[in-house]
């Protein structure tokens, strides 16, 4: 009897010992689950100031640094890259005058444990009297698994495509002037089909210091954002992804959750 009993006692504890791995398991297959998915939350951004008030000048650009990375090699590259993109337009030679202001703020647009865009805007002055100044806008989107800054020749497939669809209005203003957006590349840009192939040429030359004109562009994880810069004035076109997804990048799609 007492035989017996043991034996039963004995498969209880192997009956035990499986059902405690198998729980260990799940567990644990739950946990890679759940650190997987909240690697996308654990990052986050704090905030940082570029200043220079050398030779009389005003400037200051705020950017964000992102933490939480467990590479941290990496993290200081990506965030030496961001600080590097967000004070590109103070760092050329105009900026080496005198008497000069520029003041420029950010809004992160996007930001999961893939993927990093941001959005910066502000204004500059030729002196530092001069109040209003002129408007300017940068943007900068990072992959952070990649560790480099995205420009469009990294996203877009099809140049052609995309410009024929900014060119026939398919892209929404959304910058407002005086409260009101709605611009247009047609009509405030006057560019058509004629301009194919130039405006192709210079979205692949990427954003470039002291140019006439520069094409940029960010993302919010539901639009895809053109930004069409002068010397003086701006304009962001949006469009939903869906719309152009055909001719985006499908590892950058996936970055965002696509």
């Amino acid at each position: 009897m007492s035989a017996r009993l043991e034996k039963m006692g004995n498969r209880k504890t192997v009956k035990g010992k499986i059902a405690i791995a198998l729980i260990s398991m799940v567990i644990l297959i739950f946990a890679n689950r759940l650190t997987a998915a909240g690697n996308w939350e654990e990052i986050s951004a704090i905030r940082k100031v570029y200043r220079n008030e050398r030779r009389d000048n005003d400037i200051e650009v705020f950017y964000p640094q992102i933490q939480g990375l467990d590479d941290e090699g990496k993290e200081k590259r990506i965030n030496y890259q961001i600080r590097k993109d967000a004070t590109r337009l103070v760092s050329g030679i105009v900026y080496e005058k005198d008497n000069l202001w520029h003041n420029l703020d950010y809004e992160i647009k996007f930001l999961n444990g893939k993927m990093i865009s941001v959005c910066y805007k502000g204004r500059s002055g030729a002196t530092i009297a001069v109040e209003r100044g002129w408007p300017n806008i940068l943007t900068t989107t990072v992959d952070i698994e990649a560790g480099k800054v995205l420009r469009l020749k990294d996203v877009v497939t099809d140049f052609d495509t995309l410009c024929e669809m900014l060119v026939e209005d398919e892209f929404e203003g959304i910058t407002k002037w005086e409260g009101v957006a709605g611009n247009t590349v047609s009509q405030n840009y006057r560019y058509t089909k004629q301009d194919v192939e130039g405006m192709t040429e210079r979205m692949k030359g990427g954003w470039t210091a002291g140019s006439v004109i520069n094409f940029d562009w960010y993302t919010d994880g539901s639009r895809f954002v053109i930004v069409i810069s002068k010397w003086n004035t701006y304009d962001e076109f949006a469009i939903d992804l869906s719309e152009v997804e055909d001719i985006l990048d499908s590892e950058f799609l996936e970055k965002l959750g696509r």
